[in-house]
């Protein structure tokens, strides 16, 4: 490999493939020891358990290396940090031992309040040659609701305390004012200390390792197997692109709400394939919303990012060599390249939209490569005063939807799906770290959208809240609009949020809210909207109908209604009955 978009801060040098590629994983596991170290040194349930964090390593350009993200979306709290800190604080103004932070999507990185960056430099014989950073997902920054995510703000001066590029570290020594600051303005500065001073030691680690690499292979070897790596991650990308049909592809969806009422709001993509490279432009897509479900440039292209990676490459070298093959368009003041200052603590129920919003284009070129609509995540904040500690507690959590199935298997059931990510939070530890109770966690029968092959389940979940002065934040997306299926696959169900559930007092919730009282030993039930079906319903293997219907996740109702198959029982088990099947089959297709 030689380099062929050298750094304008040192010179060109030739460096064979295999040196190039150990630098490469050496790089990655740098990476990935920081993601460890993260979670295994934070505090938060939502960092320790639920990994909602990701790192990255950078060159002195701010030329993404290496990534280890738990969700897609994390990359756009991380992409453009490194030019924002050096325009704030300039290469020769920094110093080993240096550490900066920073949160806000319009002056400085990220894309919502809540994701602290933390990010570093690098150097080896005295000379800047890399970044280290990491994002973290923090459970209350402040704003005007506990969680500091919530679908209804209006303005992203509700959402928290904004943070444009500061130095938190100065010599190794932290900037106390800086995280005083920071502890001042959250409801649970304990947390946000400890998950703060993770990130610090995180980056420390990823310095330590990233001086290893130069020290091993010196600097011209090492810079210019990073290049040779950046030029890689290009040429693969256009390789996978020029195997797409040339086209252009265009394909709309809809956000069924806008954070403050029930509407549809237009999300739309033209997709032009040309050769090796592709064009995604958004023109049309609605304005940007009243409430928090804008998307700011850099989510968007995280999202893009994310969708050429899963389609073309999932192999696809995560660094910002792949980026130069494609282009994004995004209006100003729309949807998907939102304006300051617009809300964006919600943009990842958007960011999900586009992602099938990008896929159901595609549907047109590379049916096999795509899954039908997908079912977003359902986010529920609990908050109050924990009666065991006396301490007041944040309890940001995320459900998981469902995948949309594929032209040849059935979605995922129990998901996160396209930008988001993070693991659910089990249920010993919500119940260990929090004043909760967990009655049920299932998937729902029925919920997956009827196909050839048939859309991931959405989850249950039902919880009790024992807090004092209790309070929920609620969002939720696809309440209204289920899934879109493909090829004659039918839409997903959709989900909805219910007080004391399956009792005489059962009570709907609206699906964004935010300040709602709970009072103690009342139940919250979370149902999550599920994946889309592929492929038209009564063309389902009958017998994958019957397996469904065994596993509790079709109903005998359903396989007959749904998909033509009559199922009978007997004393012992189940069986296709073959000569109705056939009939029902019939019927359908001759009306």
């Amino acid at each position: 490999m030689t380099s062929a978009t050298a750094s304008s801060d040192f010179p060109a040098q030739k460096v064979d493939a295999i040196t190039a590629e150990v630098i490469a994983h050496r790089l990655r596991a740098a990476s990935e020891e920081m993601m460890a170290t993260l979670v295994k040194t934070s505090y938060s349930p939502n960092i320790k358990e639920r990994r909602d964090c990701s790192t990255g390593i950078f060159d002195a350009q701010g030329r993404l290396l290496a990534l280890t993200a738990i969700a897609p979306l994390h990359l756009s709290s991380l992409i453009g940090t490194i030019e924002n800190v050096i325009a704030r604080f300039p290469k020769d103004e920094m110093r080993p031992g240096d550490a900066f932070l920073v949160n806000d999507p319009y002056h400085g990185g990220g894309s919502h309040l809540p994701d602290i960056t933390i990010t570093g430099p690098v150097y080896h014989e005295g000379r800047l040659v890399a970044f280290v950073a990491n994002i973290a997902h923090h459970s209350d920054v402040g704003g005007k609701v506990p969680g500091s995510e919530s679908s209804d703000c209006t303005s992203i001066f509700q959402e928290g305390i904004r943070l444009p590029p500061v130095r938190i570290l100065e010599n190794d020594k932290v900037c106390q004012d800086i995280l005083n600051v920071i502890l001042l303005n959250s409801r649970t500065p304990r947390e946000r200390e400890g998950d703060l001073k993770a990130q610090i030691a995180t980056n420390i680690v990823g310095c330590r390792r990233v001086q290893e690499i130069f020290d091993r292979f010196g600097m011209d070897t090492t810079l210019a197997g990073i290049e040779a790596w950046l030029d890689y991650g290009e040429a693969r990308a256009r390789v996978g692109i020029r195997a797409l049909p040339d086209g252009v592809y265009e394909n709309e969806d809809f956000v069924d709400h806008d954070g403050i009422v029930p509407r549809l709001v237009r999300a739309c993509v033209k997709v032009t394939v040309d050769d090796e490279r592709m064009i995604f432009d958004f023109t049309g897509s609605g304005a940007q919303m009243a409430g928090s479900r804008n998307m700011v440039w850099n989510a968007t292209l995280a999202g893009v990012y994310y969708a050429v990676k899963a389609l073309i490459d999932p192999d696809l070298p995560p660094n910002a060599g792949y980026f130069r093959a494609i282009k994004v368009i995004a209006t100003p003041g729309s949807i998907f390249n939102a304006q300051s200052p617009a809300a964006v603590g919600d943009r990842g129920s958007t960011g999900n939209v586009i992602g099938d919003v990008i896929f159901g284009a595609f549907a047109k070129a590379v049916p096999e490569r795509v899954m039908a609509g997908c079912g977003p995540l359902h986010g529920l904040t609990f908050s109050g005063i924990d009666p065991r500690r006396g301490e007041y507690f944040v309890n940001y959590e995320t459900y998981a939807g469902a995948s949309g199935a594929q032209h040849d298997q059935d979605g995922k059931d129990a998901v996160r799906v396209h930008v988001s990510g993070a693991a659910n939070l089990p249920v010993e530890a919500a119940e260990h770290e929090f004043p909760l109770s967990i009655l049920r966690y299932e998937l729902i029968p029925d919920s997956g959208g009827a196909g050839r092959f048939r859309g991931g389940l959405g989850t249950l979940r039902e919880v009790v809240s024992w807090a004092k002065e209790g309070r929920l934040v609620g969002r939720g997306l696809r309440q209204v609009v289920g899934a879109p299926g493909l090829d004659g696959g039918s839409k997903g169900r959709t989900g909805r949020f219910l007080m004391d559930g399956g009792t005489p007092e059962e009570q709907r919730l609206e699906a964004n809210f935010s300040d709602l009282p709970i009072e103690v030993g009342h139940t919250v039930r979370i149902e999550t909207p599920a994946g889309a079906g592929f492929g038209a319903p009564f063309t389902r293997d009958p017998a994958r109908v019957l397996a469904d219907v065994i596993a509790g996740k079709v109903s005998l109702a359903a396989a007959r209604e749904a998909y033509g198959v009559s199922i009978v029982q007997d004393r012992r088990s189940l069986a296709v009955d073959e000569k109705e099947t056939a009939a029902l089959r019939r019927v359908s297709h001759a009306s």
